[in-house]
């Protein structure tokens, strides 16, 4: 009986870790709003180039569990097996340490 202490002893502790994760807040107020895209910006042809729309940030984007994988699937080539290869076998073990990583040290400053 005492034999499985240590695997409930281990579940809990990963339970309660990964719910004390991501309980932090964003109380950092932003000293003023982004800069809008200029629109005065041209193509070589004289035409007034549309400007990129911004970037949200998702859930996903948030944790590296679930980004990590889908960065690797996106920058591994064409072929689907390498794809799936990269992002299962590289791509979630880093997401792992990612997300441990955030979770002790806290969340990265957003990007501008």
């Amino acid at each position: 009986m005492r034999g499985h202490l240590w695997v409930k002893v281990v579940g809990v502790l990963v339970v309660a870790v990964t719910i004390a994760g991501c309980q932090g807040t964003n109380s950092r107020r932003v000293a003023s709003a982004p800069e809008p895209g200029l629109s005065g910006t041209t193509d070589p042809n004289g035409t007034v180039a549309e400007a990129p729309a911004p970037k949200t940030v998702s859930y996903v984007d948030r944790h590296p569990l679930l980004s990590k994988p889908r960065d690797y699937w996106e920058s591994s080539g064409d072929n689907k097996i390498v794809k799936t290869a990269a992002a299962t076998f590289v791509g979630v073990p880093v997401g792992i340490y990612g997300e441990i990583k955030q979770i002790v040290v806290g969340a990265p400053p957003e990007m501008r």
